[in-house]
């Protein structure tokens, strides 16, 4: 009931402060109006009573062609220029108008190819009004209202704050020479406020009184009349850019006007300053370098240092193997690898039998393996004869792989190499990766044919749309190659990935045998099929790699 009370309350409050005035005059001959808030002014597309939508949404349905386009920076301005070469109307409704020198000559060049350029503002920079006027002065009346008077009628046009008239200053051309032909179309106290000047084959439209444009000004019939007739010297066939990019803060020049204006017109803000002339971003950048002071402070203090963890150290001999044997087979030297094969069985066989092989005087050292390995001593002889072969021709990929077969199966025999070492030995997978050319240019056409497409939609053209999708599907394609491995052998199958992201699986036991040719390598499987590896698709690495296993399928089970 407390809570119905108070909101009953609140609307009767609201009917009697807002509703008993109703929208009637002030005795005077203006109409009454009011607003929750006349504070902003001049806004293209604010509805409140002191903004310009009402101007502009008739400027809108004036024309007649594709309609009406917002420049608030340079790169805006370029970028609708560029989209084609038809003449334009420049439209600037507001307080303080000013551009850059480069920004008002790509204007001017505009309005002399045939564009036209209105301005309506109560003061601007230099920089602009010396491309229209050899002189220039402004005459001001302090009034509540003025009567102006144009070829099609009179108009009398009101100064209002929310309900009430009040003195407001009105400007109008005083001593002027313009640099081309001008005419007058509206004037008040004989003194004209709304002038038409030849530049080239267009025109500039200077307009000395914005407020004359207020949305609280069209609401009235006589305002909306003015509006129609300045609306109406205007093209009915050009497109409408409003030019917010030169639309100065209020406080402009109040400080630092040399040099404000020393730079073409426009002041000079650092992010720095626009950051501290905010209360709350000043709050918060303060707040921020407190905050790394006592950042700093207290990680600046001694601390005791932490102990390390110290974990179990991993068994690098199988990587030891493993790199000691690449680094030979890319050497295609295999006497080398031999030699590596032998100085490692004798420090097994010294580290686990305590017999030295390397000093052996005759055959008492390999009789005394022999009984401690309860192994057969010719097969031992024949291991030790192979390891110190002196022909170093006859030594090939071959020998090498039978060599590291009796190894194995000596270690095995005698406990050295356990199951599960066993296990994962043969559990290994090897991975074979694709060239990094290929899918590096794709993902490079990729990026380029989306830079294409925002190029291309920036300045309008309809194939920009249809660049996007050809870029991401480059970029994925290479992305998809790039990730994806070209081949995959496991304990029992060869894994073949698409270049889709696809992949084939095939049995190890499946395989017959393998051909090699200049180009790749042909893998003949059960039931007539058959499994290319193209060594132009592996990176050099990966191909060296590849060749030493199709070695192995050729003396070893696959």
């Amino acid at each position: 009931m407390l809570v119905g009370g108070v909101f009953v309350f609140g609307l009767l409050l609201v009917w009697l402060f807002s509703g008993s005035g109703g929208n009637g005059g002030n005795g005077d001959g203006s109409e009454g109006f009011y607003s929750s808030d006349w504070r902003p002014k001049f806004q293209p597309f604010d509805k409140n009573p002191r903004g310009t939508y009402l101007f502009h949404t008739l400027l809108q349905t004036h024309i007649k062609t594709k309609g009406v386009y917002l420049a608030n920076s340079r790169e805006e301005l370029d970028s609708i220029l560029v989209m084609d070469d038809k003449k334009k109307t420049f439209v600037f409704v507001g307080n303080l108008f000013g551009l850059e020198d480069a920004e008002i000559d790509t204007l001017m060049s505009q309005v002399s190819k045939g564009s036209d350029l209105f301005l309506s503002f109560n003061k601007s920079t230099e920089n602009v009004l010396e491309r229209f006027f050899e002189e220039f002065y402004l005459r001001t009346d302090y009034a509540e209202s003025e009567l102006v008077y144009t070829p099609v009628g009179n108009f009398r046009m009101w100064s209002i704050y929310q309900r009430d008239t009040i003195a407001e200053q009105w400007n109008a051309f005083g001593d002027i020479r313009t640099k081309g032909d001008s005419k007058s179309l509206s004037s008040f106290m004989e003194m004209d406020n709304f002038i038409e000047i030849k530049m080239g084959k267009g025109k500039v439209f200077v307009q000395t009184n914005p407020n004359m444009y207020y949305n609280y000004q069209i609401k009235r019939t006589s305002g909306f009349k003015y509006a129609n007739y300045t609306i109406d010297q205007l093209s009915k066939y050009r497109d409408v850019v409003l030019l917010e990019l030169g639309r100065l803060p209020d406080d402009y020049g109040d400080e630092d006007t040399d040099e404000q204006e020393g730079d073409g017109g426009k002041k000079d803000t650092s992010l720095l300053r626009w950051v501290l002339e905010r209360p709350m971003l000043r709050n918060a950048l303060l707040l921020l370098i407190l905050g790394l002071i006592l950042f700093v402070m207290f990680r600046s203090q001694r601390k005791r240092p932490v102990v390390p963890y110290q974990g179990k150290k991993k068994n690098m001999t199988l990587a030891f193997n493993e790199t000691i044997t690449s680094i030979y087979y890319s050497k295609q030297n295999p006497y080398g690898l031999l030699q590596v094969q032998r100085k490692n069985f004798y420090a097994t066989i010294l580290k686990h039998y305590f017999v030295d092989l390397n000093r052996r005087e005759g055959d008492r050292e390999l009789r005394t393996l022999a009984e401690k390995s309860n192994k057969p001593f010719d097969e031992i002889k024949a291991l030790i004869l192979q390891l110190e072969t002196k022909e170093v021709s006859k030594v090939n990929d071959q020998t090498i792989m039978e060599v590291a077969k009796k190894q194995q199966a000596f270690y095995k025999d005698m406990g050295i190499i356990s199951d599960r070492m066993e296990q994962r030995l043969k559990k290994r997978e090897m991975v074979f990766r694709r060239n990094l050319l290929i899918p590096g240019a794709l993902i490079f056409l990729g990026i380029i044919a989306v830079l294409c497409g925002f190029y291309f939609l920036v300045i309008a053209k309809g194939v920009g749309i249809a660049m996007w999708p050809i870029g991401i599907l480059l970029t994925t394609f290479g992305v998809l190659r790039l990730i994806n491995p070209y081949l995959r052998v496991t304990e029992t199958q060869l894994i073949l990935y698409t270049e889709f992201g696809g992949k084939r699986e095939y049995l190890r036991e499946d395989v017959i045998s393998t051909k090699s040719t200049s180009s790749g390598v042909i893998i003949q499987l059960q039931n007539d099929r058959k499994l290319v590896i193209n060594y132009w698709d592996l990176s050099r690495f990966d191909r060296e790699q590849f060749d030493r296993f199709i070695s192995k399928v050729h003396t070893l089970d696959l």
